[in-house]
């Protein structure tokens, strides 16, 4: 059974989306572990209990390790996604950093009563985010999303092209 040639494209979309949720659950992961290492040092804890402790310990070390996990399958998809295309690797951790502010962003957003500012604000880091991409993965530099996704298409198209 041969690949579906036509899905190359989402292909790389969903992996580019990917990404940038599991750098957003590495964030979020790090945040319980610096919530539940705050409260061991500010004394939330009783650590005269052992069992208390000793669960709570065991919670800081799970989330480590998830911050780990997210971490490896952020790196995984991304090196992937590089691997796809003929860009600039220097853009890496630019294209990381915006891609999950710009999710974080969008988030706050969602959490909001319809604050159409933080909405902008997020479409704008969207566009950051969206540029740095083009960088990235060598394409036809743009911040706008429906351009990556054509540039997207373009570069499949001349790949298979080549291999007729």
């Amino acid at each position: 059974m041969g690949r579906n040639k036509d899905s190359e494209v989402g292909m790389a979309e969903d992996m580019i989306r990917s990404f940038v949720q599991f750098g957003s659950a590495e964030i979020h992961a790090k945040g319980l572990y610096e919530k539940a290492t705050a409260e061991l040092e500010n004394g939330y804890i009783n650590v005269e209990d052992n069992e208390v402790l000793q669960k709570h310990l065991d919670k800081c070390e799970q989330y480590r390790l998830d911050i780990e996990t997210y971490a490896n399958l952020r790196r995984s998809v991304t090196r992937k996604l590089f691997s796809m295309f003929n860009g600039d690797k220097d853009a890496w951790c630019l294209v990381k950093h915006l891609g999950i502010g710009a999710m974080t962003l969008f988030e706050a957003y969602e959490a909001s009563d319809n604050d159409l500012e933080l909405l902008n604000m997020a479409y704008d880091a969207n566009k950051a985010f969206v540029l740095a991409m083009t960088r990235f993965l060598g394409v036809e530099i743009s911040d706008c999303a429906a351009c990556l996704s054509d540039s997207l298409k373009g570069v499949v198209d001349e790949e298979n092209q080549a291999k007729l």
